[in-house]
Order: C-alpha cells, then structure tokens, then sequence
C-alpha cells in the first residue's frame, strides 16, 4: 500500500493506494487511521515542511520513504507551459497529470473549484495550453465584506443562479455568476471535448454547468499523484 497526501495550509487530505490501482479515503483526524501496510509516502505540498514533518509524526512514519512531488517541465508525456515550469501551483499540474490518465487522447478543460478557482487547458497530446486563475465564491465573498462598508454576508451559502432580492443573496448568487461566467467564456474562448471539474465548490457549480460535456471528479488529485508509484 502507498499513503498518498495532499498537504495544504489548512487541512490536509489522504488516500490509499494499492498496487492495483485501487483507492481509500483516509480520515486524517481519525487518530486510529491504519497505515501499518504503508510502502511509502508520496505528496504534493503548499504547507511549510513544519507541516510535512508534523504528519510524519503523527501517522509514525518517520521511517518510510517520503518523496515530494512538485511541477516539472515534463512527465508521463504532459508538456507545461510555464517558461519556470516549478512555479506552476503543483495541484494545478497534478489536476493535469490527473485528467491526461483519466482522459487519454483528449483534449480537457480543467477546473478546479477551491479556494481560488483555476482552468487549465489540455490538449489530446499533453500539452498544457495555459490557464486562469481567480477568486473562488468564498473568497470573492470574503474580499467584498472586507473591502466594502455597508455590504454583508451570512455564515450559510445559498448561492444560485438567480436575482438576489437582499444584500446577502445579490452577493453570493453574484460570486456564483462570476464563476460560471468565466467557465462559459473559457469554453468559448477555447471548447474542449471535456470539462473535468473538482475541487471544494465543484458539486455546487456542477448543477450549472449540465450543457457541457461534463466529468466530475473529487478525486483528481490523487490520480495524478498516483501516477508516480514506482516511477
């Protein structure tokens, strides 16, 4: 078995992956999380090494192998774009790695719906085409409330695609609209044979987005962690 672990500055999240290709969440909080099979370690990191090295104390295993997977020019025939390939965000480069295993032959726009919100295109031969990057529906919210006196929010998000009547539902259904908006003109701009959508907000935008052709997949990350298991 390999633990796989994507290491973030707020929460972390995990896998098991066997040698078959099979996959198991894992519950990192849960402290009777069992990886006493565990071959080693491979993980991607925008977390300090502080962060690397308290997991590795608190999984016990410190004597593993542990190996960083980070944004390279080229692997596994996916090309990257960027002129300093290892300042491509390693989630966006794995979410190709990802996409390019799941969808071989295809060309992809993928979407990754977290915090900040990032498209990049793929082509059928692996080449990375180039992206965006914006603001998520959280931080967009958050950054209006911040930076605006008499505009408020609520802890609930009830977003949809539709007129707001109160100051709460014009900010988050607007957010919303910002995100679909730029989906929709990254498709006219450039349509693809696929729309690989994941991340936090990927089920909510997901419901919007049915006249694409739409795969949706929580997990895209790992697959293209995955891919390095004795590589």
């Amino acid at each position: 078995m390999y633990l796989l672990l994507d290491i973030g500055n707020t929460r972390s999240k995990a896998m098991l992956a066997s040698c078959a290709g099979t996959m198991q969440r894992l519950d990192l909080q849960n402290n009777k999380v069992d990886v006493s099979k565990v071959q080693a370690v491979y993980y991607a990191a925008v977390a300090g090494q502080d962060k690397v090295q308290a997991l590795k104390k608190q999984l016990q295993l410190q004597h593993k192998p542990w190996r960083q997977i980070e944004s390279e020019a080229q692997i596994f025939g996916v090309q990257n774009c960027y002129n300093q390939p290892h300042l491509l965000g390693v989630d966006r480069w794995l979410g190709m790695l990802g996409a390019n295993w799941l969808l071989p032959g295809s060309d992809v726009l993928v979407v990754d719906a977290g915090t900040a919100v990032t498209l990049d295109w793929l082509s059928a031969t692996g080449q990375h085409l180039g992206g965006w990057i914006l603001p998520g529906l959280k931080l967009q919210q958050q950054s209006v409330v911040q930076k605006t006196a008499k505009v408020f929010n609520a802890d609930t998000h009830q977003a949809r695609l539709a007129l707001g009547d109160d100051t709460v539902s014009c900010l988050q259904n607007g957010c919303l609209v910002a995100v679909l908006g730029a989906i929709a003109q990254a498709w006219q701009l450039q349509p693809m044979q696929q729309l690989l959508l994941t991340g936090g907000d990927a089920q909510l935008l997901a419901s919007y987005l049915k006249q694409y052709p739409l795969r949706l997949e929580p997990d895209l990350l790992f697959y293209g962690l995955g891919r390095f298991i004795d590589s």
